[in-house]
């Protein structure tokens, strides 16, 4: 039988290793987990394979380049040297596209009347209606009656007195003017609430609006609202300089004379309906906009046509005609506001 000192002893024996034990099983776990982690940093496991639930897309439609435009000639000038390491993969979402309604027509009616327009209504196509206000001159609505989609004009040019009225908002004011329209009109998404807003002053020289240099020199202000983006991608519109969205105000502080053009387009995209498809490389992509199959999204002030490319990263094309799915582009940014356009989707998954 073992006495009392004996025991104590081995006591004591048991909870030095059983200490020197735990010690060395949290330095291990912390040893593995910092390696882990340094291994999953520099050789991050393959991303699962895309889904492409949709099956092949349709290709995307830019509109057309200009007639007349230079041949242009790239050169690439980026901060790290080369092309970027981008995403192998990207997210598809679906857009539902509204189609023709029974009640469309009355729902549109419904739409004018609260923006002010009670006059009878003038069927221009099957789907578009126009309206005015029986003012005059009269401010004009037309809407596509599936899509609630319009564009309103006032016509300023005949009306040379609100140029002489200066009293325009500023930035901030404009902005909120513009998405309290929407608000109260019930045409506020949400992403267009939590969306960027940019600014043009403009200066009416007969007969086109051409930039002005500050708001004190300008007789009309443009808001551009565009959307907020996805997945940490912007979502851009055929010209990035101009938003699908957009608002003109002049200094007018007649009601009716103060909102002179609005350009509304907007098409909703279901998040939560998507896919995800493989992308062109970045090498490949540069490849296409130096041979001439990218999209000239804005020429900017390049009339020689050289183009010295800065920044390529990827973002969401938001067309102004109808699509089916919101799909990811490679945007070329260049000195000079230059902004190219290719289509990011593998080749494999878009249709001929």
């Amino acid at each position: 039988m073992a006495t009392l000192t004996q025991t104590a002893y081995w006591t004591r024996k048991i909870l030095l290793f059983g200490a020197i034990a735990l010690v060395a099983i949290i330095v291990l776990k912390i040893s593995l987990g910092i390696i882990g982690n340094t291994w999953r940093k520099f050789s991050p496991p393959a991303p699962p394979p895309p889904t492409v639930t949709f099956g092949s897309l349709p290709k995307l439609v830019f509109p057309n380049t200009p007639a007349g435009e230079p041949k242009l000639t790239f050169r690439l000038e980026t901060i790290q040297g080369d092309l970027p390491k981008l995403p192998s993969q990207a997210k598809v979402y679906f857009m539902p596209k509204p189609g023709p309604n029974l009640l469309a027509l009355d729902r549109a009616r419904q739409k004018a009347q609260k923006m002010g327009f009670r006059s009878e209504v003038e069927k221009i196509s099957d789907v578009v209606y126009r309206w005015d206000d029986q003012k005059k001159p009269p401010t004009i609505l037309e809407m596509d009656i599936n899509s609630v989609n319009f564009h309103l004009l006032y016509p300023y040019q005949t009306d040379q007195a609100i140029l002489g009225q200066k009293n325009l908002p500023t930035n901030q004011q404009a902005a909120q003017e513009a998405k309290n329209f929407l608000l109260s009109n019930d045409l506020l998404a949400a992403d267009l609430a939590t969306g960027s807003a940019e600014f043009e002053y403009l200066k009416f020289i007969i007969p086109q609006l051409i930039p002005a240099i500050s708001l004190s020199e300008a007789d009309f202000v443009r808001v551009n609202l565009f959307r907020t983006g996805l997945d940490g991608l912007k979502i851009l519109p055929p010209n990035p300089k101009e938003a699908l969205i957009s608002f003109l105000f002049s200094g007018a502080r007649e009601f009716g004379k103060r909102l002179i053009e609005i350009n509304y387009n907007y098409s909703s995209i279901d998040t939560e309906t998507f896919s995800t498809y493989p992308l062109k490389t970045a090498a490949l992509a540069w490849q296409e906009m130096q041979s001439g199959r990218g999209d000239i999204a804005n020429l900017g002030q390049n009339p020689e046509g050289n183009i010295t490319i800065r920044q390529v990263y990827l973002a969401y094309y938001d067309s102004q005609e109808p699509q089916n799915f919101l799909q990811p582009i490679f945007v070329f940014e260049g000195d000079r506001n230059f902004i190219g356009y290719v289509p990011a989707i593998d080749l494999k998954w878009t249709e001929p």
